[in-house]
């Protein structure tokens, strides 16, 4: 009965993260929006280590060639609940909100052999922005123009990856495998401005762009055992692709009076119109030093160049590359003591600083206060808590971040992140031995 509730939850995840994932950060209103985190809940509570990571038990998306390692089949489904606590000089807010963040299965074909399939986000947008100015245009008094930016949508991806892992000889392996995504989504943006003062007409517009599309990404990871302990080394890299995506944009004048707004002119309509979104080249490597089921540490390293996005063969200047560095690891007392359960809990923790991939010394309103890039910490920590008699885990962990800036008008963002996942392990495709 589990195993069938599995299958349909797993095929209705599309629509239910389609849905639910959200965001309030007002640095989502450039690029392709606020990046998250790859990895379900483990690669999290960690840090986000993943590039070496090959555990027997737990699904990592982040790099293909861990599929091999599986000696089980698979399930996690992963939510995290956030707090956001935004400020801009004296301007302060809040908010709370809740969201899916990945659903993965994975299962061995072989001894060395695995497949997997998931969904996960890959960013969003939410954001709704408002000023005001006074100005005056040719000696004429225009009185107060309202601005007001709102936007919501993002990426997601499915994902279907293999791997095979090669057994050089009793203490050495490699293994390979690869991810290929599917990336849906809507991203949608309304930019309108209101100007209070008789005889001027106001102005919005309406932008949407969808994007479907495949992209492949490659992993290696080389593992190593020396005397008890083993050593793994892992390669990720996925080239640069271009997404095909469609735009649609219609622009008009409005009038208001009182409560009622009234249409005007139609200033541009054009649907349907086709290109691309390309994604830039990344490359991530890591190293994980590690006594399986006892104790591990590793760190990671991941850049993305994102100088070579473009939307519509159009580039932007306030994009910049990302630098992400990651330490992390688990520690478990004692993996198979029978009489404290606490002993058999892992308990993980990590850091990571990114230099985010927004450069806002390029945005205008930044006033050049020279800050650099949207520089992101975050600490972590989080326990993995095997369920009795099963092999399956509960996963519960709290992530501290912080981003952004005070300096000028920018906004300083400190998040706090609540996160749990169910991970199920079995074995579905034993072979059943008739005596």
């Amino acid at each position: 009965m589990l195993k069938s509730r599995l299958y349909i939850l797993f095929f209705l995840f599309p629509c239910i993260i389609f849905s639910q994932f959200n965001t309030t950060s007002p640095y989502s209103f450039y690029g392709i929006g606020n990046l998250h985190q790859t990895g379900l809940s483990q690669n999290i509570f960690m840090g986000g280590i993943s590039n070496a990571l090959n555990d027997t038990e737990n699904l990592n998306f982040q790099n293909p060639a861990s599929y091999s390692f599986l000696n089980l089949t698979s399930v996690e489904l992963a939510f995290q609940l956030s707090h956001y606590n935004m400020k801009q000089s004296d301007l302060k807010k809040t908010d709370l909100f809740s969201n899916i963040i990945g659903l993965g299965i994975g299962f061995p074909l072989s001894k060395n052999a695995s497949i997997s399939l998931g969904f996960r986000p890959h960013s969003s947008i939410g954001y709704n922005i408002e000023y005001s100015s006074f100005q005056s245009a040719n000696k004429l008094d225009l009185g107060e123009i309202t601005y007001n930016f709102s936007g919501n949508g993002g990426l997601n991806k499915a994902i279907l990856g293999a791997a095979y892992k090669f057994n050089i000889n009793k203490g050495l392996s490699i293994s390979t495998g690869f991810n290929l995504n599917y990336y849906f989504g809507t991203i949608s943006r309304i930019n309108a401005i209101e100007i209070d003062s008789t005889g001027f007409n106001n102005y919005r517009e309406n932008l949407s762009t969808l994007v479907r599309d495949f992209q492949l990404n490659y992993g290696l990871i080389i593992d190593k055992t020396i005397n008890d302990k083993k050593l793994s080394v892992g390669f990720v890299f996925s080239p640069e692709s271009q997404l095909k995506s469609t735009e649609n944009l219609y622009s008009h004048t409005y009038t208001l009076s009182g409560q009622y707004e009234y249409f005007g002119d139609t200033i541009y309509d054009n649907n349907q119109e086709q290109g691309f979104m390309q994604l830039p080249v990344s490359m991530s490597a890591g190293i994980n030093l590690y006594k399986q089921y006892n104790w591990l540490i590793g760190c990671d390293y991941n850049y993305t160049n994102w100088d070579n996005y473009k939307l519509f063969n159009n580039s932007v200047d306030y994009i910049d590359n990302l630098h992400e560095f990651i330490i992390g690891g688990y520690f478990t007392p004692k993996f198979d003591d029978i009489h404290n359960y606490w002993s058999r809990v892992q308990y993980r923790l990590g850091f990571s600083y990114s230099s985010g991939y927004l450069n806002l010394n390029n945005f205008e309103l930044a006033q050049s206060s020279n800050v650099g890039l949207l520089k992101d910490y975050k600490i972590s920590f989080g326990l993995g808590m095997p369920i009795p008699k099963n092999k399956s885990q509960f996963n519960l962990g709290l992530q501290f971040g912080y981003r952004g800036s005070s300096e000028s008008i920018l906004i300083d963002e400190k998040y706090i992140n609540f996160i749990f996942s169910m991970t199920f392990n079995d074995k579905w495709f034993k072979k059943r031995k008739i005596d």
